[in-house]
């Protein structure tokens, strides 16, 4: 999470309050980029979100550009972009809910023998990965296990690489860097080396707490769920039994009583099966790497 700290400063109001010009930027392309995508445009809409989304880190920006990328139907940046909305905004309401979008997302591409892949290089102006050209950063895919080459183009008119180790069911986020060169004397010429390239810290053996928690979390409710189901057929039998005009007044009465005693069961692990699944889901989302994050930022 990015937090912004505002000073005041005693001037003249006509004077521009520094970032006034950026505000005023980032208003235009948001706005611009909301009424290209209210027109079915998302293409161009994702081009004026991505350019907010430079100028002013904002959970609202994230998540345009997730819902322009899932219109488009590309998975892998409607994730990052999802990803990056409920890094911005946890406490946000429908933050369960795309968390729970992302862990079935994630779910379905390991099904498929694929890992979700997430790089980050604000200094490049295009990236290369597995074959696969993004005119500008950030990049998001989905690749079988394995090592891949990520080349960068930056600024400088320098093209470096990295390597990059993809695991079965493991989320990969990395950050490729350009870093400033050393102050040098007139007389010396700058290093050839103007990128530093750092590989994603390879996550320790075995999974996370978090991570062993969601799957127990996700378990639990889909018994609770699988509970419900059953005791609610058996309330449902008691009902129909209840309405049985063979029956006496007294077995009627009672096979309602028991029809209504699981329906209430029935109702109670219904509710604690949803919990689980919802926080089973979000714990997951939350064990992976942290989107954008870098590795030296990163938890030993």
């Amino acid at each position: 999470m990015v937090f912004a700290l505002l000073a005041s400063v005693a001037v003249l109001s006509a004077l521009p309050m520094p970032g006034e010009a950026e505000s005023r930027r980032f208003d235009e392309a948001f706005e611009r980029g909301e009424g290209l995508y209210s027109k079915g445009d998302y293409g161009a809409a994702i081009s004026l979100f991505r350019e907010a989304d430079r100028l002013k880190v904002t959970p609202e920006v994230a998540f345009d550009l997730a819902r322009s990328y899932e219109k488009l139907g590309d998975l892998a940046f409607t994730t990052l972009y999802d990803r990056l909305y409920v890094a911005r905004a946890p406490d946000a309401s429908d933050a369960p809910d795309i968390s729970i979008r992302v862990s079935r997302t994630l779910s379905n591409a390991e099904e498929d023998g694929k890992s979700y892949v997430e790089v980050f290089s604000p200094g490049a102006t295009s990236l290369t990965i597995a074959g696969r050209h993004f005119p500008a950063p950030p990049a998001a895919l989905f690749l079988p296990p394995g090592e891949y080459v990520v080349e960068g183009t930056f600024r400088a008119g320098t093209t470096k690489s990295m390597k990059l180790q993809v695991r079965a069911g493991r989320t990969t986020s990395a950050w490729f860097e350009p870093v400033k060169p050393p102050l040098l004397k007139a007389d010396e010429h700058a290093p050839a080396e103007s990128v530093r390239v750092e590989k994603p810290v390879t996550p320790a053996a075995g999974a996370s707490g978090a991570r062993i928690a969601s799957y127990v979390a996700m378990g639990l409710g889909a018994a609770a769920l699988g509970a419900g189901l059953v005791t609610g057929a058996l309330a449902n039998a008691d009902a129909q039994r209840a309405a049985d005009l063979a029956l006496t007044v007294r077995e009627a009465r009672g096979a309602a009583a028991d029809s209504n005693g699981k329906a209430t069961v029935a109702n109670v692990l219904f509710v604690a099966g949803g919990v689980a699944a919802v926080t089973g889901g979000v714990l997951f989302v939350i064990s992976m790497p942290e989107p954008g994050m870098k590795p030296a930022e990163r938890a030993p």
